[in-house]
């Protein structure tokens, strides 16, 4: 039984932190980003494991479409491969027109070869007639799926179906179409780094869009798989300057082997409540806009390495919100051969296999997040301060804040008037001792059920301009 490891959600009380495309050289940003991925290439092998099944909804389960399909994707992988080792010497040796012309060939037969895996952009989960008059109880619901790297058509169709199944209600999926491994990578590689705003974006973004404005609409929840963690990064990053945040509050997030490299999510307010007796400012912490956010990884999935838990783990003053579930020394990336298996199980046997284990709290983590959110905030307040501002005297207001943003033994930054909570937070205490079904929204959906406002903890607190952010309310 895998052990299952814990990220609380990043509080970051005073917004400090910011995603790393607001801050860094796109193409800089891209190389690091591809040399990361090249190292992560060392876990390739442990996306199809483990490979036996006898799930006829399983991804690598040998029915005629997934053969056909996988025997499809292994071509490209291998055609693909092969014509990236010769593009660095087809570009040194090949004439400009017919390197352009070559290119353009390669393209064309990579798209004829795909072809029996596309259908319909959009298309709408199966249920049986019990199960569809059970879920008119759902009517002011919409649950919208992005699938991720080499799903097809038929694919994408069994994990709508599925999860219909898990959670007892109609699934639309938007079908994230495939072009290969490696197409698909490259194609991650330029949303995160250059925000490349693609069809699946545009289709996923407008869709979400319309159910969130939608007056009948009570809930909109989107799932989405690997390269469908970007895209659901990507819409909410729109949705945030398009929709007011009453209509956003509806939305609910879940991940699974996200690829994405940040998830936004801001405060609804930033409202200072008054004045501490050192002068500090006392800040209210608010809800986030998007209620709850949660990733589910596998340890060994190359793609979680590479998205959810790189960009957690060793880009600590990044933005990545959201509570985060890795079950450790797991494998395999398929939905739902290696995630929605093992982890919602229908099989009322093995259902309490994940939901029901302790969580192993990652605090090493977490107070990393949190150290580098509160230095974020010390480089902020002197930034944002009267400190080089230069009178007609030639003075200068000196506020004395720290340059280099270091805590005191009081916890505070220096000079700047804001204190600190200690990072093992309300959501570190609150997590220990916890099971996984404990501390899981999205669990109380399965079998057609809604989770209870009653079950659900706040983190709602006051932390002190003058304090240690306590992160950021709900998730």
């Amino acid at each position: 039984m895998a052990q299952i490891s814990f990220i609380p959600a990043e509080m970051d009380g005073l917004a400090s932190t910011t995603t790393e495309a607001a801050r860094e050289n796109p193409f800089r940003l891209l190389m690091r980003d591809a040399g990361v991925l090249i190292k992560m290439l060392l876990y390739l092998p442990w996306i199809i494991l483990p490979f036996r099944t006898s799930d006829s909804s399983a991804e690598l389960y040998m029915s005629m479409p997934n053969t056909r399909d996988n025997l499809i994707q292994s071509w490209l992988f291998l055609m693909e491969t092969v014509l990236l080792l010769l593009a660095v010497p087809a570009t040194l040796v090949l004439p400009g027109a017919i390197l352009i012309a070559a290119v353009a060939l390669c393209w064309i037969v990579i798209r004829v070869i795909c072809l029996p895996t596309q259908g319909p952009r959009i298309l709408h989960s199966t249920m049986d007639q019990e199960a569809v008059m059970a879920a008119k109880q759902h009517e002011d619901e919409r649950w919208i799926f992005v699938n991720g790297c080499i799903t097809g058509h038929v694919g994408l169709q069994n994990n709508c179906n599925r999860l219909a199944r898990t959670f007892g209600r109609p699934v639309i999926g938007i079908h994230n179409q495939s072009f290969g491994l490696i197409v698909d990578l490259m194609e991650c590689l330029l949303q995160r780094c250059l925000s490349y705003n693609t069809m699946d974006c545009r289709v996923a973004y407008d869709y979400v869009k319309a159910c969130l404005a939608d007056p009948t609409v009570s809930k909109v929840v989107l799932i989405g798989h690997s390269q469908g963690g970007i895209i659901a990064s990507m819409v909410l990053d729109k949705l945030f300057g398009d929709l007011p945040m009453d209509s956003i509050s509806k939305l609910e997030v879940y991940t699974f082997g996200s690829a994405a490299s940040h998830f936004n999510n801001p405060m609804r307010t930033l409202r200072p409540t008054g004045a501490a007796a050192n002068k500090g400012v006392r800040f209210e912490v608010s809800e986030r806009c998007v209620p709850h956010i949660e990733h589910y990884c596998n340890e060994r999935d190359m793609i979680t390495r590479w998205g959810v838990l790189y960009n957690t783990r060793e880009i600590l003053d990044n933005r990545y919100c959201g509570e985060i579930f890795v079950r450790m020394g797991a494998s395999g990336h398929m939905f739902n051969q290696h995630y929605l298996n093992p982890m919602f199980s229908l099989d009322k046997t093995h259902a309490c296999d994940f939901l029901d284990q302790v969580v192993d709290v990652d605090e090493k983590t977490a107070s990393r997040r949190e150290s580098i959110a509160t230095q974020q905030t010390g480089i902020m307040r002197r930034e944002s301060s009267l400190e080089n501002f230069e009178f007609g005297d030639g003075s200068k207001m000196p506020l004395g804040v720290g340059v280099s943003g270091q805590r005191q033994s009081n916890g505070a930054v220096d000079g700047s008037g804001i204190h600190f909570v200690e990072p093992t937070s309300l959501g570190v205490t609150q997590a220990r001792g916890k099971t996984v079904r404990q501390l899981s929204r999205l669990w109380r959906y399965t079998g057609g059920g809604s989770p209870s406002t009653l079950q659900v903890e706040s983190l709602n607190g006051i932390i002190d301009a003058t304090t240690p952010l306590v992160s950021g309310a709900k998730r």
